[in-house]
């Protein structure tokens, strides 16, 4: 096999790494690498004096190398940290026939020497996934860059171990960059490993807490705009600002905000916060606000993210105001403001004091103020007392391995990753917030980068001089979403919701499909396989239920599968392809299929809840409206019954309630009028009792003579129904009403079926329903 024919195998197969060797072959060092033979005639590298292979018998050595391997199964991704002539590759191949593996060769010159001296065509060329040549300074860090956002699950590099002894600086730069994008990458699949399935299940039972509270985002930027506002954290150097925070709390000098569990520090010393913050989407956050739950403190404000353990909202006692965070994906495919404004997401990070910068310079705040942001260990502490967390010490191994930085003084303090973490988002977010002042007042605190150090104490003397608090700063609408675009949404999630089952269960039976074809060779149905299960996983994919909640709790899983979807794509084995396809999409789809059965339950629950508001919010729409109300005595004012007192004298009861409920219609500009078709006395004197009119006509010219006599149009009309003789009435008008004990077919037919039956109150109810405080 000549060099020539390798080129045009590899051109093939690999055309980007055959385009690069082809760019380098004139600049190879060709005196570096040399190919030597032993007395088996086997080709042997040689770099200087050391030989990259065993000199006896390098294919049994190879063989002995990869035997050392006992996990090779259990990764998902396997590397080969140079190719030298192949060796151990063929060898590893041998043993693992359908485990694919990539390539990685710091030295060109050993790869041109690879083409010159091994037969392609007998090369396991079929696993390899990627072949990567390093030709620059920066290949390494771009290649470990990207190499780790396409490991599924875990990673095993193999190294032939001659290249770090021969090539040191090359495997040491390598590894090194390959350690720094592993630890970064498992930071940022953490979270969402974690929380990716909290997060929706959050999102769904925190929406209607989000309806019934205001976003603090829409409608208050201007009232904060250029106005101090203090971000007090839990570090422990928070306990030498308490009485300063006391001065500015009683004289109003400033806005402060808690987050995380600072605010349990601050209400143990009596300092109520302007809002507490929180948006941990675990059900441990509870804590964070533990002394106002055992308190039952009714005035601090709860700024909740949207994703925050829906346990921590349910319990808290006090108002609640919201912020949408970047996971809710609910909120952003359901919501849309009522006025001009756009909807505005605070980016999901690693701490709440993050998510909190973000806030509070959206809503114009400057200076920023940091109190307690330690962001390191202070005498070996990590939180301040009273913050109730386990233990307010770092443990001694948490100490051991923790990296100096440099504190607001320029001397040294011991940090962990997470708290380094922390700062850096901090810092990456005040290098665009050059409009902003941020003073950090943490003594003895990690440094932030693009903050001031200034202690409290005189943060007060130069910038805290007058008060600026408002008595009722957070005084929003409850309202801050166009209803009629979130039941419209609604109404499509809800569709999508009764066919993402069947569409997932299309998917399966296309895959079984697949794997019962692929044995029989028959390449044009085969083929035709592959497109259904592709349109029906196109069909699951477009889902609205399944694209704004399924998809966002296995968003791991799916970014493997998209990182293997290219390899199942350029394999040409039906058999092969078969299997790989039943391996990587059957799991993805049982996760999926976990996730939908898990979240459908509670998204119904919440779209009976939305339903019945719906209801509600339909007729207070047509009310708006309503100028006279209709109705009949009996089974409306009456419970439809005659009583007779031992005298022998007949009489009918009516509710006092529907009294009070008049006088609240009449109120809202809603006049009612009593049906008496024979001019009945005792219809009349009912009437005057209830201090309402009488109109006389007979049922079928009732609505026209209604018309006519006080100049109005069929929508401002309203009646209520009990009997079935009454359904042509409601049938004609803007609004009805049916009461409870109605008849079935007259209950199906109303615009909205009251709770309570003829003379228990009926018009008591619709007054009820019509002013009161409309909520999820």
């Amino acid at each position: 096999m000549t060099l020539q024919a390798n080129l045009e195998i590899l051109k093939v197969s690999f055309p980007e790494t055959w385009q690069k060797i082809c760019e380098l072959e004139t600049t190879l060092d060709k005196n570096l690498v040399r190919v030597v033979t032993n007395k088996k005639a086997a080709p042997i590298l040689q770099v200087g004096q050391v030989y990259v292979h065993d000199r006896k018998n390098p294919r049994q050595d190879a063989k002995n190398f990869i035997e050392q391997f006992k996990n090779i199964p259990e990764h998902s991704d396997i590397l080969f940290y140079g190719v030298g002539l192949g060796y151990h590759i063929s060898a590893y191949a041998e043993k693992y026939p359908d485990k694919s593996f990539s390539i990685y060769e710091p030295v060109p010159e050993v790869f041109y020497q690879f083409l010159c001296n091994t037969d392609l065509q007998q090369f396991p060329f079929h696993l390899v996934k990627n072949i990567h040549l390093e030709s620059s300074q920066d290949d390494p860090e771009k290649f470990c860059r990207n190499l780790v956002t396409r490991v599924r699950k875990s990673i095993l590099i193999i190294a032939l171990p001659a290249y770090h002894s021969l090539f040191p600086k090359k495997s040491q730069t390598f590894f090194n960059q390959f350690t720094i994008h592993l630890n970064e990458r498992k930071m940022e699949l953490g979270p969402y490993m974690i929380f990716q399935k909290l997060w929706t299940t959050n999102i769904v039972k925190n929406f209607t807490h989000v309806l019934n509270s205001p976003n603090v985002l829409l409608g208050k930027r201007k009232c904060f705009f250029n106005k101090p506002a203090i971000l007090v954290a839990s570090g422990p150097s928070l306990e030498e600002e308490i009485e300063n925070l006391r001065e500015i709390r009683q004289k109003g000098l400033a806005y402060i905000f808690s987050v995380g569990t600072a605010l349990n520090a601050l209400v143990k010393r009596g300092i109520y916060p302007h809002a507490a913050c929180t948006y941990d989407p675990s059900e441990e956050n509870q804590i964070v606000c533990r002394e106002v739950l055992e308190k039952d403190i009714k005035s601090i404000p709860l700024l909740f993210g949207s994703t925050v353990g829906h346990e921590t909202v349910e319990k808290y006692p006090g108002p609640k105001m919201h912020m949408l965070i970047s996971q809710d994906s609910l909120a952003r495919f359901c919501l849309k403001p009522q006025g001009s404004e756009s909807l505005d997401f605070i980016n999901d990070a690693p701490s709440i004091a993050v998510i909190a910068l973000q806030l509070l310079y959206k809503l114009g705040f400057n200076p920023i103020i940091l109190v307690g942001q330690n962001l390191a260990y202070l005498d070996g502490k990590n939180y301040t007392d009273g913050s109730t967390y386990p233990s307010h010490e770092a443990c001694q191994m948490h100490l051991k391995n923790a990296t100096l930085v440099k504190d607001v003084n320029g001397n040294e303090v011991p940090a962990s990753e997470t708290y380094i973490r922390i700062r850096l988002h901090i810092e990456n977010y005040l290098r665009d917030y050059q409009d902003a002042k941020v003073i950090n007042t943490t003594k003895r605190g990690a440094h932030i980068e693009g903050t001031k150090f200034l202690p409290l104490d005189e943060v007060m003397g130069q910038y805290l001089l007058s008060p600026v608090v408002e008595k009722d700063c957070w005084h929003l609408s409850s309202r801050s979403y166009d209803l009629d675009y979130l039941f419209e949404q609604n109404n499509s999630m809800n569709t999508a919701c009764t066919q993402v089952t069947q569409l997932l269960e299309k998917c399966r039976l296309d895959l079984d499909n697949i794997v019962s074809l692929a044995p029989s060779g028959d390449v044009v149905n085969i083929e035709e396989s592959y497109n259904r299960f592709n349109l029906s996983m196109e069909n699951l994919r477009k889902n609205l239920f399944f694209a704004n909640l399924i998809t966002h709790m296995s968003r791991v899983e799916l970014q493997f599968l998209l990182q293997v979807i290219p390899e199942i794509s350029r394999e040409r084995n039906p058999l092969r392809k078969a299997h790989m396809m039943e391996k990587e999409f059957r799991s993805y789809l049982d996760v999926c299929e976990q996730d939908i059965y898990s979240v459908i339950p509670i998204y119904q629950e919440l779209n009976q809840k939305l339903d019945q508001f719906n209801k509600v919010y339909s007729v207070r729409k047509k009310a708006a409206k309503t100028k006279v109300l209709l109705l009949v005595c009996d089974g409306i004012l009456t419970d439809g019954y005659v009583y007779i007192s031992a005298a022998g004298e007949e009489s009918e009861k009516f509710s006092h309630k529907d009294r009070a409920g008049i006088r609240i219609l009449r109120e809202k500009g809603i006049q009612t009028l009593l049906i008496n078709p024979e001019a009945s006395p005792l219809l009349n004197q009912a009437a005057q009792k209830l201090e309402i009119d009488t109109i006389t006509s007979n049922k079928r010219e009732i609505v026209d003579t209604t018309l006519a006599k006080y100049s109005l149009n069929i929508s401002e009309i309203a009646c209520i129904c009990s009997n079935p003789r009454d359904w042509e009435l409601c049938r004609k008008v803007g609004l009805s009403f049916a009461v409870k004990d109605a008849s079935p077919e007259v209950q199906q037919n109303v615009d909205f079926v009251l709770t309570a039956k003829g003379g228990q109150g009926v018009l008591w109810e619709i007054a009820d329903l019509l002013t009161k405080d409309l909520r999820f």
